[in-house]
Formats: C-alpha cells, sequence, structure tokens
C-alpha cells in the first residue's frame, strides 16, 4: 500500500510508517474521546471563562476528538496532511467562538495545546517500543513532520474560517442592531424589553445621547480612532455602566451613555470631557427608558446641527440644553436668516468687535441684566460690560429693558448665522 504523503515514501520511511505509526494510529483511534476530554480540561483550567457550561465544554470536546480521529484516520493511510478539510464539529465549534465573542486566540490556543498533547502522546508510543535507533529516529521524523504540516494547514483554514465569520456576523448583528435602533428613533418600536432583545442594550435605565464626529474628512485611521476614544472617554467621565455605540458616516458615531442611577449636573459638565483638536461632541438631556432613548439622541442630533452650523467658532462640547432655543429656531433654515438680520441688524457683522458686543449683550440678557455677574462669565471688567452693552444698544437703536424675547431669540441664532443659507 503506498502513501500519499511523498516524505513517507522512502524506503526508510515507509518501513518506520508501516511497522510503527500504522499500529500506533490505529491505537490513537480508540483514545481519542479521551484524549479530546483531556484537552478541553487543560484549556478549561487556563481559562475558565472560555467555557462557562456544558454546552460550551460539550462543543470543545467534540472538535477535539474529530481531529484526533481524523488524525489517526489520515495518518494510518498515509494521507498527505496539506489536504486536509476540517471537520464539521471545528466548523461549529469556530462559529460558536464567533457569536459568543470570543477572541481567535481562543481558537489558536486550543491548536497549540491539542498539538503539544498529540505530540507527546505519539512520542511517547513510538519510544516506548523496542526499535532500533535508526529505527525510532525515522519514525518519530516521519510523524513530527506530518503533525506539523496538519496543524499549520488546519490552523490556516480555521484562521479563515474564523475571519470570514466573524466579518459575516458583525455586518448581521450591525444591521439587526441598526434597524432596532431605527424603529425606536422613527416610533415604530414600543415594546421596552423587545427592543432591549434587539439591542442587546438595556432599555430600563438613565440615557445620555451623544454624537461625536471629526470637524473634516480624512481617510486616516487616526481621526476614526480619536473620535472613538472620545467616546470611550464620555463614558468613563459621567460613570456610565454601559455604552451602545452606531456608526452614522466615516467619522461620526452616535452613542448611549446608561447607568442605573440619574446623572448629575457636576457629572455632565463639559470640561470634564477632554477633546482633541478636529473632535466635536454634543450632548442631548440626560432621560430615562425607551422613551429616553429616543428623545435624548434626537436632542444630540439637534444640537449637531446647530454646532455645524456655528463652525468654526463651535466649542468642542456642546449640551443641547445650552442651545436649545438655537436648535428650535434653525429647523427652517431661510426664516432663521431673515430674523435674525431683521431684529439685530448692522450688530448681525460678523467681525471680531461686533461678535464681541453681541456675545457680551447675549450673555448680559441672559444674566438678567447683571453686569458683574456678566463679568465673572466672561473673565472681563464690569465697566467692560457697560461699555459693551451701551455699544450694542446704539448699534440696535433700541432699549433692552422690555420686549427683549425677539432679542434674545436672534442672539441665541447669532452664532449659526454663517451656516445659514443666503436669502435667493
Amino acid at each position: 500500500m503506498e502513501t500519499g504523503w511523498a516524505p513517507a515514501r522512502k524506503p526508510a520511511a515507509q518501513k518506520a510508517w508501516r511497522k510503527v505509526l500504522r499500529p500506533v494510529a490505529a491505537e490513537l483511534a480508540t483514545e481519542a474521546g479521551a484524549l479530546a476530554a483531556r484537552a478541553t480540561e487543560a484549556l478549561r483550567a487556563e481559562e475558565p471563562a472560555w467555557f462557562p457550561d456544558a454546552e460550551s465544554v460539550a462543543e470543545s470536546v467534540k472538535s477535539n476528538e474529530a481531529h484526533f480521529l481524523l488524525i489517526a484516520r489520515m495518518l494510518e493511510r498515509g494521507d498527505d496532511p496539506r489536504l486536509v478539510d476540517l471537520p464539521a464539529s471545528t466548523v461549529e465549534a469556530t462559529r460558536s467562538v464567533v457569536h459568543r465573542q470570543l477572541a481567535l486566540a481562543v481558537v489558536l490556543r486550543s491548536y497549540r495545546l491539542g498539538h503539544e498533547m498529540m505530540w507527546q502522546w505519539l512520542f511517547d508510543r513510538i519510544t516506548r517500543q523496542a526499535l532500533g535507533a535508526a529505527e525510532q529516529a525515522a519514525a518519530l521524523d516521519l510523524a513530527s513532520g506530518w503533525l506539523f504540516a496538519y496543524v499549520d494547514v488546519t490552523v490556516t483554514q480555521t484562521e479563515r474560517q474564523y475571519t470570514a465569520e466573524r466579518e459575516a456576523w458583525l455586518r448581521s448583528a450591525a444591521a439587526a442592531r441598526a434597524e432596532a435602533i431605527a424603529a425606536i428613533l422613527a416610533g415604530r418600536e414600543r415594546d421596552q424589553k423587545r427592543a432591549t432583545t434587539r439591542l442587546r442594550y438595556e432599555l430600563n435605565r438613565h440615557h445620555l445621547g451623544l454624537v461625536a464626529w471629526g470637524v473634516e474628512t480624512t481617510s486616516d485611521p487616526r481621526a476614526v480612532s480619536a473620535v472613538e476614544r472620545v467616546v470611550a472617554a464620555a463614558g468613563q467621565a459621567v460613570g456610565a455602566d454601559a455604552t451602545l455605540t452606531h456608526g452614522l458616516g466615516p467619522q461620526t458615531y452616535a452613542a448611549w451613555l446608561s447607568r442605573t442611577t440619574p446623572f448629575s449636573e457636576a457629572e455632565l459638565d463639559p470640561a470634564r470631557l477632554p477633546v482633541p483638536a478636529g473632535v466635536r461632541v454634543v450632548v442631548g438631556d440626560p432621560a430615562q427608558g425607551l422613551d429616553g432613548f429616543r428623545r435624548t439622541h434626537i436632542e444630540a442630533t439637534h444640537a449637531r446641527r446647530v454646532v455645524m452650523l456655528a463652525e468654526p467658532r463651535a466649542t468642542p462640547v456642546t449640551r443641547y440644553r445650552d442651545v436649545a432655543v438655537a436648535a428650535l429656531g434653525t429647523v427652517d433654515p431661510e426664516q432663521a436668516r431673515t430674523f435674525v438680520v431683521r431684529v439685530l441688524g448692522r450688530l448681525a457683522a460678523d467681525d471680531e468687535n461686533t461678535l464681541r458686543l453681541s456675545t457680551t449683550l447675549a450673555c448680559y440678557l441672559d444674566e438678567n441684566c447683571s453686569r458683574t455677574r456678566t463679568a465673572e462669565r466672561l473673565v472681563i471688567h464690569p465697566n467692560t460690560v457697560t461699555y459693551r452693552v451701551q455699544q450694542a444698544k446704539q448699534i440696535l437703536g433700541r432699549g433692552i429693558d422690555s420686549d427683549t424675547l425677539d432679542l434674545r431669540v436672534a442672539l441665541a441664532l447669532l452664532p449659526t448665522l454663517r451656516g445659514l443659507p443666503r436669502d435667493r
């Protein structure tokens, strides 16, 4: 009987295969189950977290046993190990590892451990026989070469399968999650328990919606990483128990930060979140449950519109509540521009000096016309506040002691003016 593996066709190797490896392979077939159990137990002892239940243990044993049996059959026939196909149980076990979101290292460690155990078993069986030195060396060399070739091929096949399975699973999971998020945001999904299951994210909590993005479009992966890091840092800054992220574009992420207890005002201070240059973050107001999940995100998207209209003067972190009036007022961009220009006149000019006057006036009105509080907030002298307010009043050609609602709204919209469309 001629072997299919070229190295075993040499006279000395062929003799070693017939006299030593074929009987050893037959013995391996009878011990495959015991070896598989030992291999799984050894891996479980190293990483118990990889085996959370009896099913995962049984799955590993089945896959290992299939490999040992396949090795036994191929070795007994003298088959070429480079032509091996993965056992069906191994394919299924790899798929399970992907779906349990375990790293490829789990699979690779299993192969290394199995290889070590298999080689030790073969070595013991070969060396315990009454063989001459040359005969024993030939048998060990043949077994070693065959086993290394087998492991190399099966590891390569498994890595490819893992990668393909993971990509498919991620696409499927991402698509399902995106569909669930879209249904919630559109108001079609009203069942909180069902939505939680679909998202794999607990909705019966307090949520903080945010959107983070890169200001300039680029294909540089470092820019994307910077946005991802900001999202992660935001979760840490507010003490979130869980974070759900959802890609909105190449450099844009929506995220929901959640926890069982309400978020405090101190935790929501924008100064707590360091944001690198070139990244912007907007945050909705915290809210609870399914409706809160929807509302806080919608607020964040409206705040994002305001920030994008106000570029390049936008701040790195913006809360919706700080730009709520501008968010409401810019839903109709053309009317917003017309309104601002009509109310503010020359005070809507874009030069730095006029901008200082309008900013001071807006703050002054926010602080109930207190020049002291305005000065503290803007870090300027109270007399400077008085001078700027007087200058603004002269430009407006009106007083500010009464009927200031339109003025307040126009000043809130003013930072977005550069981004609003021109009158047709």
